[in-house]
């Protein structure tokens, strides 16, 4: 459980991804996404946009670390399904779509919800398999054993 690779890589490209995409919302302010609950009718859009954030920065940060990771997935999926079903459920599956091309090259519509999904099984994964290689969640695991 704690010696796998496959968990290991899965863990760190996942966790750089939340940490990524939580850390832009907080770079850039998060009055623009807070907005952006807003306008798609989320509940309580200033208090859920410092949850989502505050959840993909440090869960980003303890998947990296691999720290509690069967804990911290539960609120990363919560943000994923939330993502999903607010936002990019109605532009379709697809993550990637084409609806353009200049001369900078091509130009892309709203994203579906097919990352959500990608991001929702590897945390699955990750709570079934544990943290894999190198993680905090591996070094307390051998101390109990002692």
């Amino acid at each position: 459980m704690y010696d796998s690779w496959p968990a290991f890589i899965l863990r760190v490209i996942v966790g750089i991804g939340f940490f990524v995409h939580g850390y832009a919302k907080l770079s850039k302010g998060p009055e623009g996404f807070t907005k952006l609950l807003h306008q798609v009718g989320v509940p309580a859009p200033e208090l859920m946009a410092w949850l989502a954030i505050i959840a993909e920065v440090l869960g980003g940060i303890a998947l990296i670390i691999g720290a509690f990771v069967s804990i911290v997935t539960v609120p990363l999926i919560i943000t994923m399904l939330t993502a999903w079903l607010t936002i990019h459920y109605r532009f379709g599956y697809s993550s990637i779509k084409t609806i353009g091309l200049d001369a900078d090259g091509p130009k892309f519509g709203p994203p579906g919800y097919e990352i959500n999904l990608l991001y929702i099984a590897a945390l699955i994964m990750l709570m079934a398999t544990g943290a894999g290689k190198f993680s905090i969640d591996s070094m307390i695991a051998r101390r109990k054993k002692i």
